[in-house]
């Protein structure tokens, strides 16, 4: 098997959705993300990556002798919709790759699906558990220690708080995860940590966790919910008398743009841990330019994540000669070594059981933007 490598793409501008039926030379992908719902403040940024990819990819010959068809379903942030579509797009589509979804919650009940139908599923979830759920599973989000383990650290080592207040939802494993990873990890550097709070991803009342917040008086709270629900937390804790010197850190949802125009002016100085800087190299900075002109927004880590699977999809495909099989296409993804990307230190790697290594970068919202801290 030949490794999946080094795959250099042009800068070019445009987006196309392929639809019909495939053609024989066609690889047939099945996007299923959610655009709407709970977690469309990552679907919406990633499927923009997505086309922006495809769209210059197939202009610059980055399929190798192959073309591509993707065809987009929006699952509505619904688990049971995610099973559906996937089920009929690799069944009467016959589509050779599902890319997505999106949710830990939506993988885990898609990916045994994806297994017993043998197609391969490339899905965005956090959770490091739905890759054992069978070979044709793949990520593009390293595990939580991975990534979270820095920002943890950051704060541990060089802000030194005394205590930390814990809030994240229940419903989802990936949250949960990842909050369990940054608890253990600030509690190594003798951290006390103050209250380790649940919630639901359908709440929006938090009166009474803001008093609680309030009253155990945190030197930092973290927050891991999807971004509208932390600038709902963060907003009603500031306004129930949280001290403004609180160190306030979370997940990547902490900075999108959803959050920052939710939270307003209470989401300055934010810690979060991020997948994409758009001033970490000359390719981030030409992308966020493309990106900017394209959509007349700049790019979030969700964009840049989106672009870097297609970059991860379009070497495996390139790397095989002759007809493109599921099965040949996942042998090529799995032998992913040192693909460039934009995500973390800008290179991709699928190491042991196929868990994505890239890197991670700690970053803080300013003036409506971002800024590297770490």
């Amino acid at each position: 098997m030949t490794k999946v490598t080094r795959l250099t793409i042009p800068a070019l501008l445009g987006a196309t959705l392929l639809a019909g039926p495939a053609l024989a030379d066609e690889v047939d992908i099945a996007a299923i993300l959610s655009t709407t719902g709970t977690y469309a403040f990552v679907g919406v940024p990633l499927v923009n990556g997505i086309r922006m990819a495809d769209e210059e990819l197939s202009a610059a010959g980055g399929y190798g002798d192959h073309t591509v068809a993707i065809h987009y379903d929006d699952n509505r942030s619904d688990r049971q919709e995610a099973i559906s579509l996937l089920t009929r797009r690799a069944t009467v589509d016959q589509a050779d790759l599902i890319l997505g979804p999106i949710a830990s919650s939506e993988a885990m009940a898609t990916g045994p699906v994806a297994v017993q139908l043998q197609v391969p599923m490339f899905t965005v979830a956090m959770t490091s558990e739905v890759l054992p759920l069978g070979e044709w599973i793949f990520k593009s989000t390293e595990t939580a220690v991975t990534y979270m383990t820095p920002l943890a650290n950051y704060i541990g080592e060089t802000l030194h708080p005394a205590n930390c207040y814990l809030v994240s939802i229940l419903d989802n494993p990936g949250y949960v995860i990842q909050k369990d990873v940054f608890r253990d990890t600030l509690a190594s550097h003798g951290v006390e940590i103050l209250a380790d709070e649940g919630i639901l991803a359908s709440d929006t009342d938090f009166t009474a966790l803001s008093t609680k917040i309030v009253d155990a008086n945190p030197e930092c709270l973290f927050v891991t919910t999807p971004p509208e629900q932390a600038a709902n937390i963060i907003l009603q804790a500031r306004q129930a008398g949280l001290d403004p010197n609180t160190i306030i850190a979370g997940d990547t949802g902490l900075g999108s743009s959803q959050f920052i125009n939710a939270a307003g002016a209470a989401a300055e100085g934010t810690l979060f841990v991020s997948i994409f800087s758009q001033d970490y190299s000359d390719a981030t900075r030409d992308f966020a330019q493309r990106y900017q002109a394209r959509y007349g927004i700049p790019p979030d880590h969700w964009a840049a994540t989106g672009y870097s699977m297609m970059q991860i999809i379009a070497a495996a495909i390139s790397s095989i000669q002759g007809e493109v099989t599921r099965e040949n296409l996942r042998a090529a993804m799995t032998e992913t070594h040192d693909v460039p990307v934009l995500m973390g230190t800008g290179s991709m790697t699928f190491g042991e059981g196929r868990v994505p290594q890239h890197g991670s970068v700690v970053m803080r919202v300013h003036d409506g933007g971002w800024e590297v801290v770490q």
